[in-house]
């Protein structure tokens, strides 16, 4: 069964689907989508949490929250 995610500030907005076989879908408020392959996410993974971090150093991120949706947000 896939899973659906909001990750929200106060600036913007992205829904998340993860499938049964770690696949991601990435979605923007203005339809734009990118698809993960469940190793394209584990390479964003690292990335982000060994190669990026340093860009996301200092920044306020308080007001970022995630909620797990029932269904996919239709746009």
């Amino acid at each position: 069964m896939p899973r659906y995610y909001k990750v929200y500030d106060s600036k913007q907005t992205l829904f998340v689907t993860v499938d049964d076989g770690g696949a991601v879908i990435l979605k923007d408020e203005a339809g734009r989508k990118v698809f993960l392959s469940k190793y394209q996410a584990k390479l964003m993974k690292f990335g982000i949490e060994n190669l990026l971090k340093n860009l996301f150093e200092g920044t306020d991120t308080k007001d970022v929250h995630v909620e797990e949706l029932q269904s996919p947000k239709s746009a």
